[in-house]
C-alpha cells in the first residue's frame, strides 16, 4: 500500500492505493489511472515494497482497483477491520459478494469509471447489487474530446442512472499529445482526417473540459443524480463528514472554475479540510450553531456551508445557477 496525491483532491480525497495498476490487455485499449486521470497504455512494473503489507496506525482512505481487490481479499478484510475506508474502482468484473462486510454506514464505496467510447470505454457494470450490501456506488464520469463531447457526456450520465448508479463524479481526462497521437493515427487512416486533427490539436483542451464538466452537471440534475463522492468514510471520519467535506471541496474546484483568480473557493477548500481533519458530525454542528468552532468557517463559508448542505438557498443557488448555466 502506498501514499498518493491525486491529480484532483477536490474530487477524490483518497491517501492511499493498494496495488499497481491492472495489466494492460494487448489491444484492449488503455488502462484507467485515476489517480492521474489519464489512461496507461503499457502495464508498469510491478514490485512490492516492504511496507506494503503493515496496517496504518490511524485509519487512511484507500484506493483499490477491482483486480487488485480479488487478488488481496485478506488484507481487505484487516483494512476493513482496522477502520479504515475503502474505495474500489470497478474497472473489472468483480463478485460483490466478495468484498467484505462493512464495520459501519459509507466505509465501502464502489466507482466503476466511464471512458468515451472514442478512447476505448467499456458499459458500466451494474451496480445494484453492490448498493444492496450498503456499499454506496457511482459512477467516474472521465472526460475528454471525442466526436460530438456533449451527447456522449450525456449518454454517459445516462447509462450511470441505468447502471443502477446514485451518484456521478465527473472528471477530465489528462491526454497528453502522445496520447492524442497514438489516437489519431490509430483512427485518421492514411489519406488524414482534418476534423480529427482539429479535435485534438487544434482545441482548448481546458475549456472543453469546463464545458463538459457543466454539461454533466445539467444532465445529472435533470436525471436526479447526486454529484460528488459521498464517502469512503473511516472508523475517525464518519460518513456524514466526509460527504459534506466533499461537497465544500466540489464547489471549491467549481468556483475557481468559474472565477479564476477571482475565486473565493480557497475560503471553502481550506474549511472543508479543516472539517474533514476535526470529523466532527456538521449535522450536530448546525443544529447548535456551531460550525465557526472549526477553522475556516467565516460567515460566508458558514452561509454557503448551510445552503449547500440543506439543497438550497443562497449563497449556493447563485452559485449553482451559474455553474449550470447554458
Amino acid at each position: 500500500m502506498r501514499r498518493i496525491e491525486p491529480a484532483f483532491p477536490d474530487l477524490m480525497p483518497v491517501t492511499h492505493r493498494l496495488g499497481p495498476l491492472p495489466e494492460v490487455v494487448e489491444g484492449g485499449g488503455g488502462v484507467l489511472d485515476p489517480v492521474d486521470m489519464r489512461l496507461v497504455w503499457q502495464s508498469p512494473l510491478r514490485h512490492r515494497q516492504v511496507g506494503d503489507r503493515s496496517i496504518p496506525r490511524r485509519p487512511v482512505r484507500v484506493l483499490v482497483h477491482a483486480e487488485a481487490a480479488c487478488r488481496e481479499i485478506a488484507f481487505l478484510e484487516r483494512l476493513v477491520a482496522s477502520g479504515c475506508g475503502i474505495l474500489v474502482l470497478l474497472d473489472a468484473p468483480m463478485p460483490v459478494a466478495l468484498l467484505p462486510e462493512p464495520s459501519f454506514e459509507g466505509q465501502i464505496v464502489v466507482l466503476a469509471p466511464w471512458v468515451p467510447p472514442f478512447w476505448g470505454g467499456k458499459p458500466i457494470a451494474p451496480l445494484e447489487a453492490f448498493r444492496s450490501r450498503r456499499m454506496p456506488a457511482g459512477v467516474l464520469l472521465c472526460l475528454g474530446p471525442a466526436p460530438e463531447p456533449f451527447e456522449q457526456v450525456i449518454d454517459g450520465v445516462r447509462e450511470a442512472q441505468a447502471a443502477g448508479a446514485r451518484f456521478v463524479l465527473a472528471s477530465p481526462l489528462s491526454i497528453p499529445p502522445e496520447d492524442r497521437h497514438r489516437m489519431y493515427d490509430g483512427r485518421a487512416g492514411e489519406g488524414g482526417d482534418e476534423a480529427l486533427e482539429d479535435l485534438l490539436f487544434h482545441t482548448d483542451l481546458a475549456q472543453l473540459a469546463v464545458d463538459l464538466e457543466r454539461e454533466a452537471s445539467r444532465a445529472c440534475q435533470r436525471l436526479g443524480l447526486a454529484e460528488g463522492l459521498p464517502g469512503p468514510a473511516t472508523s475517525l471520519t464518519p460518513i456524514a463528514t466526509f460527504a459534506a467535506s466533499a461537497r465544500l471541496l466540489l464547489w471549491a474546484r467549481r468556483l475557481d472554475l468559474l472565477d479564476g483568480v477571482n475565486s473565493t473557493g480557497w475560503q471553502l477548500r481550506r474549511a472543508a479540510r479543516a472539517l474533514l481533519a476535526s470529523s466532527r458530525d456538521p449535522g450536530a454542528l448546525l443544529v447548535d450553531d456551531n460550525l465557526r468552532v472549526i477553522p475556516g468557517f467565516t460567515p460566508w463559508v458558514e452561509a454557503f456551508a448551510r445552503s449547500a448542505w440543506s439543497g438550497g438557498g443562497e449563497p449556493f443557488d447563485e452559485v449553482m445557477a451559474r455553474w449550470i448555466a447554458p
